[in-house]
């Protein structure tokens, strides 16, 4: 008979222990998921952020050429100090095809980042609810 009150005991602290670990199962998930998601940095870091943005932003810009047109020195003196000489003379013109491909080419990278612009909040995961459209917003029909 005095099993009877210690099994009820037993029973009623796995369960407590049970949802102590549901609980912290969904705090390290939750804990993950933030963890993962850039916009949480930006939000609490935001000047460390910007820094770091800035400081790849410098690094993957090339540095400046110091070449020199050979209009304003001789090759001989720029040999001399150790500069490049950029050749100042147009060169002979682009063949139509290329020209073409090159229109081609402009128009399909304006097309795509025009694209992506539109549908970031999408790719994001931050499209407007339903119904929204950010350009209907000042219309007064």
């Amino acid at each position: 008979m005095n099993d009877l009150p210690l099994n009820d005991t037993v029973r009623a602290r796995m369960q407590g222990i049970r949802g102590d670990i549901d609980q912290g199962l969904e705090d390290v998930s939750a804990s993950a998921r933030r963890m993962v998601d850039w916009k949480h940095y930006v939000q609490t870091y935001p000047w460390v952020c910007l820094g770091t943005a800035a400081a790849l932003g410098f690094l993957i810009v090339p540095k400046r050429s110091t070449a020199l047109p050979a209009d304003l020195a001789s090759p001989a003196e720029l040999a001399k100090i150790g500069r490049e000489v950029i050749n100042s003379r147009p060169a002979a013109g682009r063949g139509w095809v290329d020209s073409l491909v090159a229109t081609v080419v402009s128009v399909a990278l304006r097309e795509a980042t025009a694209y992506v612009g539109r549908n970031a909040g999408r790719f994001l995961g931050t499209a407007n609810p339903a119904g929204t459209n950010d350009h209907d917003s000042n219309c007064t029909s």
